[in-house]
């Protein structure tokens, strides 16, 4: 999956492609929609008033799939992206990564 970015840092033009592996594209996706349907499961389970440690031991297991799916991102974006950029002296991507990171981490 290919797709162009063009901005301005600094008074300098970049113009980079945003490249990523399909196939990890796809996991990656795959891993969300799992992640959908086991919300899902957590919502039910609040809506049928179980019990309220189960519910959180379930919602525990939500939060370490998204974190695992934001590192699988992470890695996916730096192997590609950042690695691009940096060839590339954008620096507007690697700070823009490091943004993204900082929110994620919080």
């Amino acid at each position: 999956m290919t797709e162009n970015h063009t901005h301005t840092y600094d008074g300098h033009h970049h113009n980079h492609s945003h490249t990523h592996d399909p196939e990890n594209i796809r996991k990656i996706s795959n891993r969300i929609a799992r992640s959908i349907g086991h919300l899902n499961a957590v919502k039910n389970m609040v809506d049928s008033s179980a019990d309220c440690s189960d519910v959180l031991i379930q919602l525990a297991a939500v939060k370490g799939e998204l974190n695992s799916i934001g590192k699988s991102i992470l890695k996916e974006h730096i192997e590609h992206c950042i690695v691009e950029a940096a060839a590339e002296g954008d620096e507007e991507a690697i700070e823009k990564m490091n943004r993204a990171i900082d929110q994620f981490m919080k």
